[in-house]
């Protein structure tokens, strides 16, 4: 772990209220861990500030520039977002969560054939991250592509055979193609 210089120290003081610094180790996976929470609490402005912080201090960290570029979208900045997660994949280029970080802006933008591509290059790096099942359904669902959708669910439901809701989506599938005739 990197420790924080002085200026970096200063630099988090003057960010942030003295109770969240206080919570701060001198390690930069401490300032990691915060930035998340901070993510979860929805308050992305202190996450982005965080995360720059961490940034200038690592420039390498894969749950730094991820950060970023959660951070960045959230707060509507989706071209910078993208530019930080091709960032991480220029780094690491099989990092199965950039590449669904990746794909949801996609999404998000519209742009189902890139989405559908990152989320597949997600799904084939680590099979096993139900998230990722549910968005690949869940957007070929909302393309309207009912017979995808239903094919990514039963791959989904081959790893995971008593996952709740993905016999949920499956049953929802099933209705829509039988309303669809």
């Amino acid at each position: 772990m990197t420790s924080m210089d002085k200026k970096n120290q200063e630099k988090l003081k003057s960010i942030f209220p003295k109770k969240d610094f206080n919570e701060l180790s001198q390690e930069l996976e401490s300032l990691i861990d915060l930035g998340y929470e901070y993510i979860e609490q929805e308050d992305y402005k202190k996450s982005f500030n965080l995360f720059s912080l961490g940034f200038r201090l690592d420039k390498s960290n894969l749950d730094i520039i991820n950060g970023l570029g959660i951070s960045l979208f959230e707060l509507g900045r989706s071209s910078y977002s993208k530019r930080f997660f091709k960032k991480a994949l220029d780094l690491y280029p099989e990092d199965a969560i950039t590449l669904a970080n990746l794909a949801g802006i996609f999404w998000e933008e519209g742009d189902y054939d890139s989405a559908i591509h990152f989320y597949f290059r997600s799904l084939k790096t680590d099979p096993f991250i139900l998230e990722t099942h549910l968005n690949i359904i869940n957007l070929y669902y909302d393309q309207g592509d009912l017979y995808m959708a239903y094919i990514a669910c039963l791959n989904l439901l081959d790893i995971y055979p008593s996952n709740d809701q993905a016999i949920e989506l499956r049953d929802d599938i099933i209705m829509s193609m039988a309303i669809s005739i």
